[in-house]
């Protein structure tokens, strides 16, 4: 199910910052940070799984967009291109470090005892469920958790993860279809 509480900058709005911010009120862009960095830091979180990476990364795509800014076309929405930048940055930095840490919180999980009321039960199981789609999720390589993230979490169409990704539009497809084959194995064995 695709989130669709998530509330994004209308593309007006964005342009007239961004025209703002490169007419030389910088102090504007502000606003753009603010409008987008929970969730910039949010996909970063989930493709690196530590914290103080993600947050060191997420304010790096922030300067680099900053100055790139002027490279800014509209041709995507804004967060696109931003979404694009950490993207590439978070794919980069995991590189350079050459090994992957995921996020896994198992401490959550507690054993079901002996309820019986059904509610608390059926809350306990669900809440399990979600840990193990959670944890299956986060065993992926970043790039498919980025995938997963960005289409059910940020609501980004699959035309926006082709530009984000540099996949074309059938390999986007493809890797969706297996990101949830995959995922689907996993949690059935």
């Amino acid at each position: 199910m695709r989130n669709a509480s998530i509330m994004y900058m209308d593309k007006t709005t964005e342009l007239n910052l961004i025209a703002s911010v490169c007419d030389g009120d910088t102090g504007r862009y502000r606003e753009l940070v603010d409008a987008y960095s929970g969730r910039i830091f949010a996909l970063v979180y989930k493709m690196t799984g530590v914290r103080e990476d993600a947050e060191e990364l997420a304010q790096d795509v922030f300067v680099k967009a900053f100055f790139s800014l002027k490279s800014f076309r509209g041709e995507s929405s804004f967060s696109t291109w931003l979404f694009r930048i950490a993207y590439n940055m978070t794919i980069s930095s995991l590189r350079k470090k050459k090994k992957i840490v995921f996020s896994h919180d198992i401490d959550k999980v507690g054993a079901i005892v002996d309820d019986t009321d059904d509610e608390i039960l059926k809350k306990r199981v669900q809440e399990a469920e979600e840990e193990r789609l959670e944890t299956a999720i986060s065993e992926l390589p970043p790039q498919d958790i980025f995938l997963l993230t960005a289409f059910y979490k940020e609501d980004k169409s699959l035309a926006e993860l082709t530009q984000i990704t540099g996949l074309s539009m059938s390999n986007v497809k493809i890797k969706m279809f297996r990101i949830k084959q995959k995922l689907s194995t996993m949690l059935t064995a």
